[in-house]
């Protein structure tokens, strides 16, 4: 036996439907008609306008912070192959201790280690900043980077500096021979009791060591009371060179802490237009999106009255 019958639950839920969006639909030429309008208006781009030009700054802060963290990158790289270096002529001088030692030919590559070494002060420089040298007419100086970039709750940025004294890593100066560890003279006394007064490299400073100072250089006539006071002297360079590179890499490390911390604040601030929320939902906006969050409840209700009633459909037949 075939039962036909009308479900009054559906056709209602038909109805409703149809109204709810025949509603919406005249909401929506309503809203649409005024959109540009809404646009106009000053605060629908108030909070987009405020995060770009939040984005703008932090732009512009995390660029500088990422040419410091180079530039420091650089002359920690720098110090620390060429503290290698001269720890490799200190072991040669040990060498030319050696009873029998071919001093010649040792000095020949101490020569030629020198050589290296100008080549690293000389290539450690990013973006026209090299603290490893001072050229002639020039003293170290005091390099400002930037540390840390905080936020408050109204967005405003604060910009805190830190100062790097660039003498403490200067290698090399042709002006002041003195200003240069690589350059400047070393007096004291050997642990023999003997005394020394010897400098690494000869650059030709326009301000030149004390007339007593010697080049570190060896022949077969070096004694050995020489060879403990240059090997004294490259221990105190080496102490120094390693001070050095404590110092800007400490610097580096409060630059590279700094870098993710901005790039995370920059994050949220990565806002679109489009993504911008609108600051003028209008009376019309509200209408609409109650419109069509109805017609969607709605349905669901006619999904279910048909479901209901297959069910019973499934009893009759």
């Amino acid at each position: 036996m075939t039962s036909v019958g009308s479900n009054l639950t559906s056709a209602l839920s038909v109805s409703m439907l149809e109204a709810s969006r025949a509603a919406a639909e005249r909401v929506r030429q309503t809203t649409d008609a005024t959109a540009t309008q809404a646009a106009d208006h000053s605060a629908y781009w108030t909070i987009p306008t405020t995060f770009n030009a939040s984005s703008l700054s932090l732009g512009s802060v995390q660029e500088a912070n990422g040419l410091a963290a180079a530039v420091t990158d650089t002359a920690v790289a720098g110090l620390e192959a060429a503290t290698e270096i001269v720890s490799r002529i200190q072991q040669k001088l040990i060498q030319a201790k050696a009873l029998g030692s071919n001093r010649p030919a040792i000095d020949a590559e101490i020569g030629g280690m020198k050589a290296k070494l100008a080549d690293i002060v000389a290539d450690s420089g990013f973006n026209g900043e090299n603290w490893l040298t001072v050229e002639a007419g020039q003293r170290p100086k005091v390099a400002s980077l930037i540390a840390s970039v905080t936020s408050d709750e109204r967005g405003e940025l604060s910009i805190n500096m830190i100062d790097v004294d660039t003498a403490q890593a200067t290698l090399v100066s042709k002006e002041n021979a003195d200003d240069g560890i690589l350059t400047r003279s070393y007096a004291g006394s050997s642990l023999s009791g003997v005394p020394y007064d010897f400098y690494l490299m000869d650059v030709n400073s326009a301000v030149s060591t004390s007339a007593r100072s010697r080049e570190i250089r060896i022949n077969s006539a070096t004694s050995s009371d020489e060879l403990d006071g240059m090997i004294s002297a490259l221990n105190r360079v080496l102490i120094d060179m390693v001070g050095a590179s404590a110092e800007v890499g400490a610097a580096r490390n409060q630059i590279s802490g700094e870098g993710d911390f901005i790039e995370a604040l920059a994050r949220p601030s990565e806002l679109t237009n489009g993504s911008g929320v609108r600051a003028d939902f209008s009376e019309a906006d509200a209408r609409r999106a109650a419109q069509e969050t109805q017609a969607a409840l709605q349905g669901s209700a006619l999904n279910i009255a048909n479901a209901s009633m297959a069910g019973w459909l499934k009893i009759y037949l």
